[in-house]
């Protein structure tokens, strides 16, 4: 009796006999799907039949991103794989490389031939697509009239960006004389000053989006003065409009995703603007308020020049602080005013109420500062004053005079004997005189 074979050695002797029949090997098998399942890594199982028998299938993320439709149960398709054993259950499994569907065999290599050749003259080339602009305010769609991508495309923008003014342009999405019309609406709509068009139709079999694979329709999206996003059928669904617009999205609703910005996020960026600006002005008037009070709290110096000296140079200081502060809340509520503008329809009450905060903010400053100014005006005022009481001019007005003897001003009796020369100083001259005699202390004079 021979030695007994484990199941494993069975297998593994079965599954080399197959790996290394070449007839078997990157072959083309055609049939129907059934039991189709897409797991989530990626990879796709099903099942393909016909009248008499049956085979499991596997195909692999890395080949199924390359897919140019949406396979389901019941599609009738072309496969090229292999066939081996999978060891762990021991059952035949066709392993695929490709797949597409059959009948369309045509239609597929004019699609290859197409991509092919529009690729090598740089219709899909990256340097050639336009700048997404950022906040789209008037947009076209292009998109099958009544259609539920259309609806799917309106409900997207009333959540996400209702500012915007959207213009909808029906168009065929399917049949031989859909390229032509389409070509005639984009030519038709290029000219209008759009910030952007939306090309979009829902899901459908390969043959039903071959109208989007059309020459003529590829380099009229290719001249387009106005930015294109495409969104056409399905995610896994790629078209030559596709590949030559600016931008692709997987699905009419990802289109409008993709190119604008949501109101939600907006809003909450204009109210940390408004924020930073209400906070700024409060910092900028509380630190001039303290300048205020440390001014009015300085005392006055003795020197009559440095008491004219430093109120100037605080009032230019002032003066200059202010031109700056005037130039920043300027440029910033410029700024503010700008973001809000965006959005003019949705937030019109709310950006009135900014620019009167915003306003009473910024009359609160100037007063504040003016009224600074005004007082270190005054006080420079009194400094004048108070240094022309106590010029020499004054005092000799009042009838006062210098006494000197040989230069040297006296000041006491003390220093002053009989039979002295003084020379006596008065605001219009001089006189000379002698002295008689000498009287110490206070006495009327």
């Amino acid at each position: 009796m021979n030695r007994a074979l484990s199941v494993s050695v069975l297998v593994r002797y079965l599954k080399d006999l197959l790996d290394q029949d070449r007839n078997i090997q990157n072959i083309l098998v055609e049939g129907e799907i059934s039991n189709f399942r897409r797991s989530q890594s990626g990879h796709l199982y099903f099942t393909l039949k016909d009248e008499r028998a049956a085979v499991s299938c596997i195909m692999y993320r890395y080949a199924a991103q390359r897919l140019l439709f949406r396979p389901k149960d019941g599609d009738q398709v072309l496969l090229k794989g292999s066939v081996s054993l999978y060891e762990d259950s021991g059952s035949l499994q066709l392993y695929v490389q490709q797949m597409r569907p059959n009948g369309l065999g045509d239609l597929f290599l004019r699609y290859e031939k197409l991509r092919a050749e529009l690729a090598e003259k740089g219709l899909f080339a990256q340097e050639h697509k336009q700048q997404r602009p950022s906040y789209p305010m008037n947009i076209a769609v292009l998109t099958g009239e009544k259609s539920a991508a259309m609806s799917d495309i309106r409900t997207c923008f009333a959540r996400r960006w209702p500012l915007a003014k959207v213009d909808y342009y029906p168009i065929p999405v399917q049949g031989k004389q859909a390229p032509a019309e389409i070509v005639a609406q984009l030519k038709a709509v290029d000219p209008l000053g759009y910030d952007a068009i939306i090309l979009a139709r829902g899901g459908g079999s390969f043959e039903d989006l071959f109208c989007f694979n059309d020459e003529e329709l590829a380099y009229t999206i290719y001249h387009l003065q106005t930015f294109l996003i495409s969104g056409i059928g399905h995610e896994q669904d790629f078209t030559i409009a596709d590949f030559t617009a600016d931008l692709r999205a997987p699905t009419p609703t990802a289109a409008v995703e993709l190119l604008t910005p949501n109101i939600t996020d907006e809003l909450q960026k204009v109210r940390k603007l408004q924020k930073e600006a209400e906070n700024s002005l409060r910092t900028r008037l509380f630190r001039q308020e303290e300048r205020l009070e440390h001014l009015l709290q300085n005392k006055a110096l003795s020197d009559g020049k440095s008491l004219l000296r430093a109120p100037r140079q605080r009032i230019e200081f002032l003066q200059g602080k202010l031109y700056n502060v005037s130039r920043r809340e300027a440029a910033r509520s410029q700024q503010i005013r700008w973001q809000l503008s965006q959005m003019e329809t949705a937030l019109h009450n709310r950006k009135r109420q900014s620019e009167q905060q915003l306003s009473v903010l910024t009359k609160r400053q100037d007063s504040s500062l003016q009224h600074l100014l005004q007082q270190e005006k005054q006080l420079l005022k009194r400094y004048e004053a108070l240094v022309s009481a106590y010029s020499r001019e004054k005092i000799f007005s009042r009838g006062y005079a210098l006494v000197y003897e040989e230069g040297k001003l006296i000041k006491s009796t003390e220093q002053v004997a009989e039979g002295a020369l003084l020379d006596i100083c008065f605001a219009d001259g001089k006189l000379k005189a002698a002295v008689q005699e000498v009287f110490h202390g206070k006495k009327d004079i």
